[in-house]
């Protein structure tokens, strides 16, 4: 690829940002995106170390200001080549609200920020979950089409007729993040991009060890997942999501779009079986 080709990481910082920035440091520029300076600045420093390119922006995605700050910085760097959106928090690090704003709103301020640039081989690779795949009745589910409406958050909380709890807004905002890749498949194919969710499984990264420790479902969860490594906590790697997200931003993914894929050990799919048979 094109030395100037650019690639925005968003929770570029984290694990499986970091991930992501390691499999795609050959493939161009990166700029990594994330909340904490310092995390940011050590980052930069370990994957300089490692011979990529790298130039970092603090962001906040519930941030209209900051978000909007991205464009310009892409265009100084080179051109936009693939936005891979890692940052979001879990039902554990946030209220109901906080995480809906993260993790849905932010992605759709994220894309909204970068669609200028878009132009062909352009892509967008969206970190979703499986708990995306929980039931979501259809009244609530159209609402995830338009979380920038006046009014969004409370829109919510009517639909479902009770408060919006944190694991509540975790599903309907990985639910909102496949219906954006979808939605999103059209506008950017018009200007010769891609748009793709991922949902990973049961990660072994900090945040899923913490979701493991306080959520009692996790390890019966843990025990459904087909793929074993029972030389872990957590059956998943950072590794399995990176190595996915550098597939889906290269040329032999030119025609995947508008879909999401899952990356979970075949747990999604073995859970819809063992409801089938009982």
């Amino acid at each position: 690829m094109p030395a100037d080709d650019v690639l925005v990481i968003t929770g570029g910082a984290g694990e499986m940002g970091l991930a992501c920035a390691r499999a795609l440091a050959t493939r161009g520029r990166l700029l990594l995106l994330d909340v904490g300076e310092e995390r940011l600045e050590q980052a930069c420093a370990t994957l300089t170390t490692e011979g990529a390119t790298v130039e970092t922006l603090r962001c906040d995605v519930t941030s209209p200001e900051q978000v909007a700050a991205l464009t310009d910085r892409v265009r100084a760097m080179g051109r936009f080549r693939s936005l891979v959106h890692t940052a979001g928090v879990s039902p554990e690090m946030a209220d109901g609200r906080r995480v809906l704003d993260v993790d849905l709103v932010g992605s759709v301020r994220i894309t909204d920020a970068v669609f200028p640039l878009v132009g062909p081989g352009s892509s967008a690779i969206l970190i979703g979950s499986i708990a995306g795949y929980s039931d979501v009745t259809p009244a609530v589910e159209k609402l995830l089409d338009d979380p920038m409406a006046e009014g969004f958050f409370d829109a919510i909380e009517r639909a479902l007729d009770h408060p919006l709890g944190s694991e509540t807004a975790y599903v309907l905002a990985k639910r909102g993040v496949v219906r954006l890749a979808e939605r999103l498949a059209t506008p950017w194919g018009a200007k010769g991009g891609r748009t793709v969710a991922v949902a990973p499984g049961l990660m072994d990264t900090a945040m899923g060890r913490m979701e493991l420790e306080r959520q009692p479902i996790m390890p019966l969860m843990v025990e459904a997942t087909p793929v074993k490594r029972p030389e872990q906590p957590l059956p998943g790697r950072a590794e399995d999501m990176a190595a996915t997200v550098a597939f889906l931003v290269s040329d032999g993914a030119a025609f995947i779009s508008g879909c999401d894929i899952r990356v979970d050990g075949g747990l999604v799919g073995a859970g819809r079986h063992m409801l089938n048979v009982s």
